[in-house]
């Protein structure tokens, strides 16, 4: 379950996501740039993530993300969160 997401930022910068129950990177994906619903949209790749605990996961936003509004998700196992809108800035 997400709560909260940092405000937006450029690629290089970084995104931190809060929440509960975010597994970890094993078994957890954070996917950026998909519809309401979660369907499509961009996957950080595992060298975009910083840390990732339980109930916070920072990434570094790559340089292939999509610019523009957009929702975040993370998905674990077969579990996809609520999304969260969020901006990648250009």
């Amino acid at each position: 379950m997400l709560v909260k997401v940092s405000e937006a930022a450029a690629r290089g910068g970084q995104v931190t996501i809060q929440g509960r129950y975010l597994g970890g990177p094993t078994i957890g994906k954070v996917r950026l740039g998909a519809s309401e619903t979660g369907e499509g949209g961009f996957v950080f790749p595992a060298a975009a993530i910083v840390s990732w605990t339980d109930t916070q996961i920072v990434l570094t936003i790559p340089s292939d993300a999509p610019v523009g509004g957009s929702w975040l998700f993370v998905e674990v196992g077969s579990k996809r969160s609520t999304g969260l809108p969020y901006s990648v800035r250009q």
